[in-house]
């Protein structure tokens, strides 16, 4: 079975997402296909093919586009150009084709049928939509793990009539909620349902703003009307523990257990591994019993699990709480999956292996992965060494950003790294 990957999630809410194409280049094998919005830079593809990593060349799909259109969402675009899907689906030379998505979604099935149609070859869609867009309502998924005996914060669920609100009174479920839960932690944290990456997050109290300021951002936002109110706690560690759901009866995969890091406001800011959780174990089981229920409802594809670990005041003992559910690719995947798969080369031709990683997104004025590899210069990954800097998806150089990963035989020699290559990238 061959296999098409499109990074764009293809009805993901996020602005932008488009420019983060090329990063699905990295969970690609040799003959598998990559849909991305735009041409990719002739000499990050040499780059990439020198170290076994990415499709063929030739197996990069960009479907028509100018103007206009060119600024159109990939599905869009993709759906409007059936012949490269068709051409996309022959390339494969399989007898049936998966789609890997970074999320399964309505538009995606949509593709799948266009491709299937016009190929005459049978492609399936590795995912479920409506397991997809359960999963991804935090709320919902919170109610599940109670259900299921799996810990959570403290806290309640505020129901707004609709998103926004000029009057006080139609933000009063959510200032109310607040208010309950100051009294008890001094500290609140408030998310929307939707929204990923920490995009829809707010703290209340120590850290962050006060009630007024808070509902004064909400009020002027229209992507949620249903938020979770949570005590805060005083985390050590965020894990995401990510699991492949097989599309058969096998078992499920440990992808892997990685650090979130986080920059102000609680955004996304990277991953590290090893991870240093103290409760890795517990979390595994709790994710196991969350992506076996997903899979009974008819998911399948890769799962991420947010965690929170902290120390408890009243016992000063380690524990754990869920804090959401990624049923889609997510920032941790791409540093995993490149580490997996030089390591596999490494172990392969007895060359030293990376154990470690730091990975993020800097800031720079490169604008070519000419300049981003003069700039990173000795620090480039060196397959002999088995540490270094990768960069990737660098669609996003002409918004001044940067993604990288450095890998080393710790975390401590991969912060090193990582700050030593953002440095010189900001300077470029």
């Amino acid at each position: 079975m061959g296999s098409l990957r499109s990074l764009q999630g293809l009805g993901e809410s996020l602005p932008g997402l488009d420019r983060y194409a090329e990063r699905a280049l990295l969970l690609a094998g040799e003959g598998d296909v990559v849909c991305v919005p735009k041409p990719v830079d002739a000499r990050f593809l040499e780059f990439l093919s020198a170290l076994g990593l990415g499709p063929r060349p030739e197996h990069i799909v960009v479907p028509n586009g100018n103007g206009r259109s060119a600024e159109r969402p990939l599905a869009e675009r993709l759906l409007c150009d059936p012949g490269v899907l068709s051409r996309a689906a022959r390339a494969l030379g399989a007898a049936e084709v998966m789609i890997e998505p970074y999320a399964a979604t309505p538009e995606v099935l949509a593709l799948a049928e266009v491709m299937e149609r016009d190929s005459g070859i049978p492609v399936r869609v590795d995912g479920s939509p409506r397991i997809t867009r359960y999963a991804d309502q935090k709320h919902l998924m919170r109610a599940k793990a109670e259900e299921l005996g799996i810990p959570v914060a403290e806290g309640e669920v505020a129901e707004l009539a609709f998103p926004g609100g000029r009057r006080r009174r139609d933000l009063e479920p959510v200032r109310a909620a607040i208010e309950r839960r100051l009294r008890h932690t001094g500290r609140v944290i408030l998310r929307g349902v939707s929204g990923a990456s920490g995009s829809s997050t707010f703290v209340v109290g120590r850290g962050g703003e006060d009630t007024t300021g808070v509902l004064r951002r909400i009020a002027s936002r229209t992507d949620n009307r249903i938020y979770l109110v949570e005590a805060m706690v005083e985390a050590t560690v965020s894990p995401n523990v990510q699991i492949q759901v097989p599309a058969d009866d096998g078992p499920l995969v440990s992808v892997g257990v990685t650090d979130q890091r986080w920059s102000r406001g609680l955004t996304h800011a990277g991953n590290q591994l090893p991870s240093s959780a103290r409760t890795v174990e517990a979390m595994d089981a709790w994710a196991r019993m969350l992506a076996t229920w997903m899979r009974s409802q008819g998911y399948s594809g890769l799962v991420g699990f947010d965690f929170v670990e902290y120390r408890d005041q009243r016992t000063g003992g380690l524990r754990a709480i869920l804090a959401e559910v990624n049923p889609r690719v997510n920032g941790g995947t791409y540093p995993l999956a490149v580490r997996a798969r030089l390591n596999d080369a490494a172990a392969r031709s007895g060359r030293p292996q990376a154990p470690a990683f730091v990975s993020g997104t800097v800031d720079t004025r490169a604008r070519n992965f000419a300049r981003v590899r003069a700039a990173i210069g000795h620090l480039l990954f060196d397959p002999d060494r088995g540490t270094g800097i990768l960069p990737y998806a660098t669609g996003c150089l002409d918004h001044g950003k940067c993604a990288i990963v450095a890998l080393a035989g710790s975390r401590f020699r991969a912060a090193e790294l990582y700050g030593a290559a953002q440095a010189r990238l900001e300077a470029a």
